[in-house]
C-alpha cells in the first residue's frame, strides 16, 4: 500500500535566453511530495548482522533495555550517501546478553519512504527513496521481545546540479514498554533532512517509533497519516504494561 502527501505545486516553463543556462525559476522549489509503503517481510529472506559476541552487562534495572549499537549517524552529506552506513545500527537489547542468546528473530521488516521535489519549471529536481529497516520479535531465556539492526538507508537517490540534500538520524534511548519479566523494546528515532538551493532551504523532521513485536509508528505530526495502513498489530497481541526508563 502506498500513500502519497503533496504540497502544493506551482507548474511554469522556464524562459531561457540566449547565455543563460537557467532562468531564476530553475532554483524554485514548487513542492515537496512524499510517499510511503511496506515491503513484506517474505520477500527479504536477509540476514541478521550481528557484532562480535562480547557480553554485555552494564549496571541496570531488572528489565531495562539497552542500545546495543550506534545512538546518531548521517545519511547523506550534500547530496552523496555516506560510504560506511553498513556500520550503522541501533538494536535494543536486554541488559546483559550475548547475541547468540537472544533468538527466534523475525523479519526484516521495512517501510520505505519516498521524496520527490519539483521546480516551477516542472522538473523533477530530487527523486529519493529511504528505508527503514528493522529485526523484532528476539527472545532471551524465552522472555521478552527485543529489536535488532535498526537503520535507516537510502535506496536511490537522484538530483538535478545546483541542489544540496542532507540526512541524518539521532536514536533515543530504548524503553522497556513491557515489564519487567517480560519486556517489550520500544526504539524511537528522530530523521532530520534539509533540501537547499541557492535561493531556499526546507527542512523536515520525522519521528518514528518501533517495537519489539514488529509495530511500526510515524509518530510525526505531518506525516501520522501516511502509514495508517502500514499492518497494524491485533489488539490481542499488543501487550499493556508500565515504561520503564533505562
Amino acid at each position: 500500500m502506498k500513500k502519497f502527501i503533496m504540497t502544493a505545486v506551482f507548474m511554469t516553463t522556464c524562459a531561457f535566453s540566449y547565455g543563460q543556462e537557467y532562468d531564476e525559476n530553475y532554483f524554485k522549489i514548487a513542492g515537496i511530495k512524499t510517499g510511503v509503503s511496506e515491503i513484506r517481510e517474505a520477500e527479504l529472506p536477509l540476514p541478521l548482522a550481528t557484532p562480535s559476541d562480547t557480553k554485555v552487562a552494564p549496571v541496570v534495572a531488572a528489565g531495562a533495555i539497552i542500545n546495543a549499537g550506534a545512538h546518531a549517524w548521517n545519511i547523506i552529506n550534500n547530496g552523496s550517501a555516506v560510504g560506511n552506513l553498513g556500520h550503522y545500527y541501533a538494536s535494543a537489547m536486554p541488559s546483559s546478553f550475548t547475541w547468540s542468546e537472544v533468538v527466534n528473530w523475525k523479519g526484516p521488516k521495512k517501510i520505505v519512504y519516498s521524496i520527490q521535489c519539483e521546480n516551477l519549471c516542472g522538473m523533477k529536481i530530487l527523486d529519493m527513496e529511504y528505508v527503514v529497516s528493522y529485526y523484532y520479535g528476539g527472545n532471551y531465556n524465552g522472555k521478552g521481545h527485543y529489536i535488532a539492526n535498526f537503520t535507516i538507508k537510502p535506496r536511490k537517490l537522484k538530483i538535478k546540479w545546483g541542489f544540496k540534500f542532507n540526512m541524518a538520524l539521532q536514536i533515543a534511548n530504548p524503553m522497556n514498554v513491557g515489564t519487567a519479566e517480560d519486556p517489550m523494546a520500544q526504539l524511537q528515532a528522530d530523521l532530520g533532512w534539509d533540501f537547499s538551493s541557492p535561493l531556499k532551504k526546507y527542512k523536515e523532521f520525522s519521528t518514528y517509533a518501533v517495537r519489539g513485536d514488529g509495530d511500526f509508528q510515524d509518530i510525526s505530526e505531518k506525516s501520522r497519516e501516511l502509514t495508517e495502513k502500514i499492518t497494524p498489530l491485533k489488539q490481542e497481541d499488543k501487550k499493556d504494561g508500565a515504561v520503564e526508563w533505562n
